[in-house]
Order: C-alpha cells, then sequence, then structure tokens
C-alpha cells in the first residue's frame, strides 16, 4: 500500500487496492477454466480412446467365435457379450457425460475472462501513471465487474483439482509472467527495451 502511496500519490489507495484484488480473482478464475478445459479434454480424449479399442477387441472376438478360434463357444459368447456390455456402457456414457462440450464451455468461459484480465492491466497501468481519474477509474471497475459477473453466470462448475493446477501455474510455473528478456525476444528488434540483454 505505501509502494501505491509512493508511485501514485494523487491516487486513492483503496480504488487502486480494490481493482488489484479483483485483477487477481479474475486471473485465477481464467487460469482454473483454462485448467478444467484441460481436464474435461483429457477425459474426453481416454473415453473415446477406449471406446474405439473395445469396439475393435469387441469386433475381433465376434470374428474369431464366427472361426471357431476361442475353444469354448460358453466361454467365447459370455467373453463378447461382456464386451459389447461394455462398449454399451460406455457409449451411453458418452452421452450422459459430454466432456466434449464441457471443455468448449471452459474454454468460452476463459477466453471472455481473458479479456476481462488484460482489461484490468490496463486500467490499473492507467491508473498508476495517471491517465485516469478515480471517477473514470471507478466506471470502469464497474463495468469490468459487471463484464466478470456475467461470464461466471455463464460458467460451469470447476474442480478443486483444476484449481490446485491453476495456483500450482500461477504461483510456481509463472504461467501468466515474464521475464523483461523474454518478452524482448518476442519482440522486434526495434521495440526491444534492453537489445543487449535480448541478445544475450
Amino acid at each position: 500500500m505505501t509502494h501505491e502511496r509512493a508511485a501514485v500519490p494523487d491516487r486513492d489507495p483503496y480504488l487502486l487496492a480494490q481493482i488489484r484484488e479483483s485483477f487477481g480473482r479474475v486471473v485465477y478464475g481464467h487460469k482454473t477454466h483454462e485448467k478444467q478445459a484441460d481436464i474435461c479434454f483429457t477425459k474426453h480424449r481416454w473415453q473415446q480412446g477406449v471406446l474405439v479399442v473395445l469396439t475393435a477387441i469387441s469386433s475381433g472376438t465376434f470374428l474369431a467365435a464366427v472361426a471357431g478360434l476361442l475353444g469354448s463357444t460358453v466361454l467365447t459368447a459370455l467373453a463378447t457379450s461382456f464386451i459389447a456390455l461394455l462398449v454399451s456402457w460406455l457409449s451411453l456414457g458418452a452421452k450422459t457425460f459430454k466432456f466434449e462440450e464441457t471443455s468448449e464451455a471452459h474454454r468460452g468461459i476463459a477466453s471472455k475472462l481473458w479479456d476481462v484480465r488484460e482489461s484490468y492491466i490496463s486500467l490499473i497501468a492507467d491508473m498508476m501513471s495517471g491517465d485516469i481519474s478515480d471517477t473514470d477509474a471507478r466506471a470502469r471497475r464497474d463495468e469490468l465487474q459487471e463484464s466478470a459477473r456475467d461470464a461466471y453466470a455463464e460458467a460451469p462448475r470447476t474442480s478443486d483439482m483444476a484449481f490446485r493446477r491453476a495456483q500450482d501455474g500461477l504461483k510456481n510455473n509463472e504461467e501468466m509472467t515474464f521475464t523483461a528478456r523474454e518478452i524482448d525476444l518476442l519482440l522486434p528488434e526495434a521495440l526491444r527495451i534492453d537489445e543487449g540483454e535480448a541478445q544475450a
């Protein structure tokens, strides 16, 4: 708080603190929905992969039974029926647990929250540089809170696992941050701040 007052003496420090807090919550929301989308997509891929494998085994077992290669007809019939039951169960599960659709829904919410997140960064930068009045900052804050609320209203629930992965990504893997050197390496030479460092 002292740093914020020193950096922007004419600013309402409580307003900036509140906007920074809201920004942090949106960052976590965005990253959690991204991680939940990844979890759901992985489940979808497993679901489809197992279904393909069981369907192939079922077809092979049926062909072997027709050719009389498995010996006991009773065991062959039981094995074929069991595998057919598993295929039916997985097919019904795929219609009930729509992991691909859920993954897309989470990606859509993450996309909306990304826009809110970036707008918060712009607002914080404008406030700290003194380019926006407190009155205008409050109006912009209210707009961003409404945008975040609208996004969350449409959002499917996330899991504890997704939150833990988001927390690990943000805190330990620095998934949202870059060093000055990393940013310089992404930019054309004319836009780099420290060209010598970027080439090191």
